[in-house]
């Protein structure tokens, strides 16, 4: 039998520049209404762009997420690496249903406030927000995502222009189990995030 080996692709993962509700501290998940970039969110992806056209490889494609704010950070990179853009609704933010476009610090249902009802979610990544999706079901789209664009281009690096759930998503080591939080780990906007996948 003939051994079929597969050339790992390089994705790097970009979260968007600041957003307008980033700003204005509203709980965005797939929201339309979320907006998007400010002057600031603007600046810090022309930096990313210059980080990505420098480094040692450039990139072969970039895709985005369709919401307005990663595709106004992905327009300014791929202006500046000359390369064609497209996108993939599965590499949106998590949907988190009723909760989209609250104040964090607001309250919100039987929560202090929306931030702790967010938290929550990490905490208990099978719970699903009324009209969202869950950690785990934001897992499995992403890494569907990741497995289908590192197959369409093996041995390729992609820039993947996104958000921080589906970052968190790619970095997380495994995937959620029922009744173990999973670990809301950073994600600076316009930031670059690197894995192989094969």
């Amino acid at each position: 039998m003939k051994h079929v080996t597969t050339t790992p692709a390089v994705l790097h993962l970009v979260r968007h520049g600041e957003s307008t509700w980033n700003l204005a501290g509203r709980i965005q998940g797939q929201c339309a209404e979320a907006g998007g970039l400010t002057s600031a969110g603007r600046a810090q992806a022309r930096l990313t762009a210059d980080l990505l056209a420098e480094g040692s490889t450039r990139p072969n494609a970039i895709v985005a997420s369709d919401l307005v704010r990663a595709r106004e950070t992905a327009e300014i990179i791929a202006s500046r690496l000359s390369l064609p853009l497209e996108f993939d609704p599965e590499l949106r933010e998590q949907q988190l249903g009723d909760l989209e476009g609250h104040r964090l610090d607001s309250p919100f249902a039987d929560d202090p406030t929306a931030q702790h009802s967010v938290d929550r979610l990490w905490r208990e990544p099978f719970r699903r927000p009324s009209g969202g999706e869950s950690i785990a079901d934001m897992y499995a789209r992403v890494h569907r995502a990741l497995r289908r664009h590192a197959t369409d281009r093996p041995g390729a690096e992609i820039v993947l222009v996104t958000h921080g759930g589906p970052v968190r998503m790619a970095s997380a080591p495994e995937p959620p189990t029922p009744g173990v939080p999973v670990p809301r780990v950073g994600v600076d906007n316009a930031s670059v995030t690197s894995i192989t996948v094969t």
